[in-house]
């Protein structure tokens, strides 16, 4: 019977890391949604930047306030985008080099792309 309960608990360890992978990949599936979503809006607001600077070029105005609150929420949309993509390389056990931004493993000395060195 030893036999049977080493299978059964391979079995078992095997079922709960395919559960946990999943569960990453749903979550990383999840994210990249959000992050589409983010970037979306930022084309629309990026759209009405463009038409209120013009309505404002017409009538001699150099700057408004509706052009400031937009680039705020373009600054804030971005920072939830990074916070995302943040997210996503933690559950892909990845890191971001900071000269050329390709992924390399985690515990990577050196960046596998460009050599710089990582933290």
């Amino acid at each position: 019977m030893a036999w049977f309960d080493k299978i059964k608990h391979t079995a078992t360890k095997t079922a709960k890391l395919a559960k946990d992978k999943s569960t990453d990949l749903y979550e990383i599936t999840r994210m990249s949604f959000s992050i589409n979503e983010k970037e979306n809006k930022i084309d629309k607001i990026f759209k009405n930047i463009g038409m209120l600077t013009y309505r404002d070029y017409e009538n001699g105005v150099e700057f408004s306030e509706d052009i400031v609150l937009l680039m705020e929420d373009i600054d804030q949309k971005y920072e939830e985008i990074d916070a995302l993509k943040a997210e996503i390389n933690k559950l892909k056990n990845v890191e971001v080099c900071p000269n050329c931004k390709k992924t390399n493993p985690n515990g990577a000395n050196f960046c596998l792309s460009c050599g710089t060195k990582l933290k």
